[in-house]
């Protein structure tokens, strides 16, 4: 099958659908991916080999921008299984996202926050995901919220926790009627100001916000109660599609504020014309910059991080060439001790990293700017 078969293909399956509908779609032809993607027979291999592990998952929409016949192709490393997905280095909690859970789906790692794991479930699995350890088929231990009444019994004990991150997997998976649920359980609670909800799905699944308008009408009627903010995970400019900015309009339109989390990714969005690119067309349309996030060292997917010092020379040329509104976002290692915002480099022997503590982890006593000494190597710090 050639590419433009391909495209033709999945334009027809498409026609008409609504978002459940292609859902279902792409999870009934992900499960047969190394057949009906144009690869070769070594790739089809790897593909059949890393699903025992962790599955992979292709949303029919998203896989027309891919350029399957290009193996350097950024959207074709996002999804597809390398070999370098063997290597067992690295860790399945970079964050420290255990010690953070007090009730099985609720962490409550930083004072005025609690995160809802609301599904393990998403509309396509990237492979270098930081929580791929609810999908890996040899980790056990189920972690999305079960009980939400002692989740909200919790929240509504802790007057500190002023918002509610809704995150997964993709919480935009859920049912409408799911939300609404969890919004009026929210809603409950009188410290409760903002809700904040991580999603892929304007990129993966943007059909989600434009067929479902119960959707739009849910979020259009707590936007008096709380600040609802969708914070939109975009790798690459390629992803921002007329579909995608019809939905982000939607999601405007129904009273959500929009910010970018971006998870900075070796051979994805690691130059400068592509992040400068990505931060400039989400800023044009209401995605206001948030976070740019160092990648992790997450077990099997170790490949796709950079050195400190390449990250942070990437970051000041894209700050050089964006205006002001444009270039507030932090650069951001999310460690387990908090949020260590990434500041420079100062030469020197040894080489020093310039960071400050944006947030910390409850009970610890650490803050302020730092200098660590660092290597042209070092791309991560265990001991802070």
């Amino acid at each position: 099958m050639t590419n433009t078969d391909f495209n033709i293909v999945e334009k027809n399956s498409l026609s008409g659908r609504d978002w459940k509908e292609e859902l279902i779609e792409s999870l009934r032809r992900s499960h047969q991916a190394e057949d009906w993607l144009p690869l070769s027979p070594a790739e089809r291999d790897r593909v059949t080999q890393a699903k025992q592990s962790f599955p992979m998952m292709v949303p029919l929409g998203y896989a027309e921008l891919v350029d399957w016949q290009n193996p350097d192709d950024p959207l074709r490393q996002l999804l597809l299984p390398s070999e370098s997905e063997k290597d067992k280095s690295g860790s399945l909690d970079t964050s420290g996202e255990e010690i953070s859970t007090v009730v099985q789906g609720l962490q409550h790692k930083y004072d005025q926050t609690a995160v809802l794991i609301v599904t393990q479930a998403c509309a396509g699995h990237c492979r270098y995901c930081f929580r791929r350890r609810l999908m890996s088929r040899d980790v056990l231990v189920k972690e999305t919220i079960e009980d939400l009444k002692e989740a909200i019994a919790y929240i509504a004990e802790h007057p500190e926790i002023d918002n509610v991150l809704l995150s997964g997997g993709d919480p935009m998976i859920s049912s409408t009627r799911r939300l609404a649920n969890l919004f009026a359980a929210i809603a409950s609670i009188p410290h409760i100001w903002q809700i904040r909800i991580s999603t892929k799905l304007p990129a993966f699944l943007p059909s989600r916000f434009t067929t479902d308008p119960e959707l739009l009408n849910v979020l259009h009627q707590y936007k008096s109660r709380f600040q609802i903010v969708i914070q939109s995970h975009f790798d690459h400019p390629r992803e921002i599609t007329p579909a995608s900015i019809r939905a982000l309009e939607a999601l405007q339109q129904a009273g959500c504020l929009l910010t970018s989390q971006i998870a900075l990714m070796k051979g994805i969005n690691d130059s400068p014309n592509t992040l400068t690119e990505l931060f400039k067309r989400l800023h044009r349309y209401g995605v206001i910059p948030q976070y740019l996030f160092h990648p992790r060292p997450v077990k099997h997917a170790t490949s796709f991080q950079l050195p400190i010092v390449e990250g942070m020379q990437l970051i000041e040329a894209v700050r050089q060439r964006c205006s002001g509104p444009v270039k507030r976002f932090r650069y951001i290692l999310t460690h387990e001790d908090g949020k260590l915002e990434l500041v420079g480099i100062l030469p020197g022997s040894p080489m020093q990293l310039v960071a400050k503590w944006q947030q910390v982890r409850r009970g610890l006593d650490k803050s302020g700017v730092m200098l660590v000494p660092i290597d042209e190597k070092t791309c991560w710090m265990e001991e802070i």
